[in-house]
């Protein structure tokens, strides 16, 4: 059954995209994208499934290489399906859609944009892409033709919802504490988090139940947490914590190279937090304006910009900028630069 062709951007698309399924209503064509991989590949996996079954072979083509022929996708879309409702036509990380890339240029881009209102009831086309550029042609062919999907890190409250039924149906309970280390150590990348919840679930085992300290003995921190623990200790002006949690990062085998842009951002992050404040934006501006997306996060860098001034988050931010361009023209040693630059910002 076809349906009216509109987009449907961020979040709100993946549940249009839902209830559509549900209903049994499907477009002829669909651009999956966004920054969540997790979710734009489960959507991907769900939608193969409703319109192909799983050993259908006859009627599927998949294209996983990037920019496939564009002749010869077509000819599979017009292909009638085999003793079948539909048929479907995957290209995955076809490179069609960024800015300046992909092979179908000129005549054959002109063809491919032509095609999206010629593809027969009888098919689903999909693509599946990491980023998509939303002014160009094919994109608004693609909208116009059927429906795009932009897939973004879910809120907070989503998440959380998420993570909760993964350990409910695993008959494991968890507590407030638990998550939100989880997701402080995980970060709101699914599919990092889908890991690190199966090595949850395999220690507690069915009927079990984690705590705080379960989480923080199984899950390893990210490098932006760590990163954030060393600048909390040079904000309580707690020097040698600093410079222990750092060499602790070096041993293990986080480079130093790494460490620095998170270091600045985290200082960015910082001035912009005390910043926001001073102009009174409420909590919701605050995080959309920093990029960031849970309440927790806000919480620490409202907390962790008390222990510096404005002043002082501005030099910092110079000096690590300035650190970058010298260690970029080889006129440092980078380690022990931050070491220095921690060294003097905990004073």
């Amino acid at each position: 059954m076809a349906s009216n062709k509109k987009n449907a951007p961020n979040n709100e698309g993946m549940k249009k995209l839902q209830d559509e399924m549900a209903k049994g209503i499907f477009h002829r064509v669909y651009l999956f994208f966004g920054d969540e991989r997790f979710l734009v590949l489960q959507f991907r996996d769900k939608l193969m499934k409703e319109i192909v079954a799983p050993d259908d072979t006859m009627n599927l083509n998949i294209h996983k290489e990037a920019n496939p022929d564009v002749s010869k996708v077509m000819d599979e879309c017009l292909s009638m399906p085999f003793f079948a409702e539909r048929r479907m036509v995957l290209l995955q990380d076809s490179g069609y859609f960024s800015p300046g890339k992909g092979a179908a240029k000129g005549d054959a881009l002109e063809a491919l944009i032509r095609f999206m209102d010629s593809i027969p009831e009888t098919t689903v086309l999909l693509f599946v892409e990491t980023k998509a550029d939303k002014r160009s042609r094919l994109y608004k062919a693609v909208e116009k033709a059927g429906m795009t999907v932009e897939f973004q890190y879910p809120d907070e409250r989503l998440l959380r919802a998420w993570i909760g039924q993964t350990f409910r149906k695993n008959h494991i309970s968890i507590d407030g504490g638990a998550v939100d280390l989880l997701l402080e150590r995980a970060g709101v990348n699914m599919s990092m988090l889908e890991a690190q919840m199966e090595k949850l679930i395999s220690c507690a085992g069915e009927g079990g139940t984690l705590t705080r300290q379960d989480v923080a003995a199984l899950v390893t921190e990210r490098l932006e947490t760590k990163v954030f623990a060393v600048m909390n200790a040079v904000g309580l002006r707690k020097r040698k914590e600093a410079i222990d949690r750092y060499d602790e990062m070096i041993q293990m085998k986080e480079k130093p190279e790494s460490i620095l842009p998170v270091l600045t951002k985290g200082f960015n992050l910082l001035y912009q937090t005390k910043c926001l404040l001073a102009e009174n934006k409420n909590r919701d501006q605050m995080k959309k304006m920093m990029g960031i997306n849970f309440d927790f996060q806000l919480n620490n860098y409202i907390t962790q910009q008390r222990y510096f001034t404005p002043e002082q988050l501005r030099a910092a931010i110079e000096d690590c900028a300035d650190l970058e361009q010298k260690y970029k023209s080889g006129r440092i040693n980078v380690s022990f630069a931050i070491e220095d630059l921690l060294i003097r910002y905990s004073r």
